[in-house]
């Protein structure tokens, strides 16, 4: 009896070391846990990609930080409507406003006559000498519809006019409002952005002292 019992421990120790050898030479796991070295190089590009991207958020943070911080002075300045008022004629203006947005390098698309199209539809109690100028510069905008083409909508720029207590009002919208309907948050659409809150707050400025 007790010879059948040491020839069965050592079959049986037998078949366990064949076993376990077999399972170390096909999968690298001594132990027989199941586990390998797999998942560790599965979790090393994880956590390399995760490292990628808060390098990359970091840099566009920064990106944007340097952006608003270089123009905070011009923020201060410019309201989200922004407008200024003149004494002189409409025509006068006209002739200024354009000038001074071509020497900007801003191209006018169109101009629309807001008061003669309501006055048309016999509205006569409505705001004198009102005026959409529809202006882009093409160098600025497709920085900023590079990435979020949906803001294709509040380009051109619209500068507008209308009569008041007996001045003229030129006025805009100031186009780095956009910056929060922006889906893509770039920094270079963002910079762009600010340089048209500039350039185009300077030609009202130059029309209106």
């Amino acid at each position: 009896m007790k010879k059948f019992i040491l020839a069965l421990g050592s079959v049986f120790l037998f078949s366990c070391g064949g076993m376990i050898k077999d399972v170390s030479f096909e999968t690298g796991d001594y132990l027989g846990t199941g586990y390998d070295e797999k998942p560790q190089k599965k979790i090393t590009i994880q956590k390399e990609s995760k490292e990628k991207q808060q390098t990359e958020k970091k840099s566009f943070l920064s990106a944007l930080s340097s952006a608003v911080v270089s123009d905070s002075d011009d923020d201060e300045d410019m309201s989200d409507i922004y407008e200024r008022s003149t004494n002189m004629s409409y025509q006068e203006l006209d002739l200024l406003l354009r000038t001074e947005l071509e020497n900007a390098n801003f191209k006018i698309v169109h101009v629309l006559n807001i008061t003669n199209g309501v006055e048309e539809q016999g509205v006569k109690d409505f705001w004198k000498h009102m005026h959409i100028y529809l202006v882009c510069k093409l160098s600025e905008c497709s920085k900023i519809l590079k990435h979020n083409p949906q803001l294709a909508s509040q380009f051109p720029i619209r500068v507008y006019t209308y009569e008041k207590d007996g001045r003229l009002i030129v006025g805009v919208f100031k186009p780095s409002m956009a910056i929060k309907y922006m889906g893509n948050l770039d920094a270079e659409g963002i910079k762009a952005l600010k340089t048209l809150d500039r350039e185009i707050k300077k030609v009202i400025d130059s029309v209106t002292k």
